[in-house]
């Protein structure tokens, strides 16, 4: 799925330049919409996000850079919870359980093996349990 996303994401991309016209950045978004829709995002979230990479793309001008910035900005936005703290938050009380679940080739041993990798560096001891 995700991978299916991301070509849909660079096939949007490729369609508008360094400094283009608003014929281009109107397929770029009609061409991200459909990936989008095709991959069962909600229509009201796709809504949300290509009116807001539309909006910021022409306020700031129209062109490759300007579409990324605007579009990192609505997905990171839509992904960040309001109010939870930023990073990686352990327990109050010991034992911090992970639990990492996804599709099978979803990253999960990639994320854990990272997230094993933080914790070294941020001299903590752990245990990683994998069934």
């Amino acid at each position: 799925m995700f991978d299916t996303l991301t070509d849909s994401f660079k096939n949007a991309i490729g369609k508008i330049r360094f400094h283009d016209d608003d014929k281009a950045l109107k397929k770029a978004t009609t061409e991200l919409k459909k990936s989008l829709l095709k991959a069962d995002v909600h229509h009201k979230v796709v809504k949300d996000l290509i009116s807001y990479v539309e909006l910021e793309t022409k306020k700031n001008g129209v062109g490759k850079d300007n579409f990324l910035k605007a579009l990192q900005d609505k997905l990171t936005d839509i992904l960040t919870i309001e109010g939870a703290p930023k990073g990686f938050t352990f327990a109050s009380k010991p034992p911090t359980v992970v639990l990492m679940i996804g599709l099978q080739g979803s990253g999960k041993t990639t994320t854990t093996g990272k997230l094993a990798y933080f914790l070294k560096e941020q001299k903590k001891k752990k245990v990683l349990v994998i069934a």
